[in-house]
């Protein structure tokens, strides 16, 4: 009888964040632990056990347990925890992999013979260009080098991030796998109506807007796409779903200077099961990132039939392929014009959707799950359903 394998994972964010991380540690575990349900065994290893609430269906699952650091003085000093001392937490467990979801491996792995696997998202410190910036990004590429050198194997959200890893860093690019992160079914499902209604009620959102999503709203030159809603139809509005930062306050600025501050929407604490209908209600995504390791909004979008446009010479040219209409996002009459096509010309507006949603099968969670159960058996590491 094959005994059962434990695979451990840095599941701080599943708890604690509704963005990126937090919804790429959800989908991850659950996606895993369904694929393997008779061999599998899963802890996730959390800083604080206090659950988002969409962890709740995770910790229903039979072989998934979550792990909080033993004693006081570990839970108040949660970094050399996650450093260190969790080393023999994972050994006492018979971890025999140990995956970090979101760019964290603890020292000491190696030395008890536990595997491991870490998930990069985003190299975009790579590319700042603010020299005020320069002594943070030379901390982060240390950071980020020893890291990648120490694991036993690298998981890079798009072959965007894996060039990265391998040109900057020296990394042989054998040792890392491009697995998509993943969209959660919720996205591919259609959404009533009078569900959206109730959502758009909810968050004060109109009829008939453009979207744009995401936590680093400052990347997606959203600036860009307020300076054009004057010239475009005076119905249509446009909705930043995002937390509020500096940034946010100066586009609240630039809106009322340019008189649309009432067709602006600034929407944060959505919740998950919401972000469905938010999409499913809008005309059009719009993501002008220049750089994106992954583009989450993107591959939302396509799984829940929304065109996508977005900026050319961007890992979203990888993901979208033939499903977006791309524009140089610094150029206000090929995105104008971009706008325009997508609501006018209905035979486009709708290949784009068809499209999209079959490449979207891409994001699927049963993906994710082969794709990664197939990087673990390059470690060693073999988990049968």
């Amino acid at each position: 009888m094959k005994r059962s394998t434990t695979i451990g994972f840095d599941a701080r964010y599943a708890v604690t964040n509704s963005e990126e991380y937090g919804a790429y540690s959800r989908l991850v575990v659950e996606a895993l632990a369904k694929a393997t349900a008779r061999y599998g065994y899963y802890r996730a290893y959390v800083a604080a056990n206090k659950p988002h609430a969409e962890y709740a269906k995770i910790e229903e699952l039979h072989n998934v347990e979550t792990m909080e650091p033993d004693g006081a003085v570990w839970r108040a000093c949660t970094l050399p925890w996650r450093m260190w001392a969790i080393s023999n937490d994972l050994r006492n467990g018979d971890v025999e992999l140990y995956h970090g979801l979101a760019e964290h491996i603890p020292f000491g792995l190696a030395s008890r013979n536990i595997r491991s696997v870490v998930t990069i998202h985003d190299l975009a410190f790579l590319h700042e260009k603010n020299l005020a910036d320069t002594v943070e990004v030379l901390i982060k590429r240390l950071y980020m080098s020893q890291l990648l050198h120490r694991v036993d194997r690298i998981v890079a959200v798009s072959e965007c991030v894996k060039r990265d890893i391998v040109g900057q860093f020296a990394i042989d690019p054998d040792k890392v796998d491009v697995v998509y992160c993943g969209v959660a079914k919720c996205f591919a499902e259609h959404v009533e109506e009078s569900v959206r209604s109730e959502v758009r009620e909810r968050y004060s959102l109109p009829e008939r807007y453009m979207l744009s999503v995401g936590k680093h709203l400052s990347r997606r030159k959203i600036e860009h796409v307020i300076q054009i809603l004057p010239l475009l139809d005076h119905e249509l509005h446009y909705v930043i779903v995002g937390e509020a930062t500096t940034f946010t306050q100066r586009l609240v600025r630039m809106t009322e200077e340019l008189g649309v501050s009432d067709r602006v929407h600034f929407v944060r604490g959505v919740q998950g099961c919401d972000l469905p209908a938010i999409y499913q209600s809008s005309s059009m995504l719009i993501n002008l990132s220049t750089y994106e390791g992954y583009a989450s909004s993107v591959a939302e979008a396509m799984t829940s039939g929304v065109p996508v446009i977005a900026a050319r010479g961007s890992s979203m040219e990888e993901i979208a392929e033939s499903a977006a209409i791309y524009v140089d996002d610094d150029n206000r009459d090929e995105l104008i014009g971009a706008v325009r096509s997508v609501l006018d010309d209905e035979q486009m507006r709708s290949d784009m959707i068809k499209v999209g949603r079959r490449l979207a099968s891409r994001f699927r969670e049963e993906v994710v799950a082969y794709n990664l159960l197939s990087c673990y058996r390059r470690v060693g590491v073999d988990v049968r359903g």
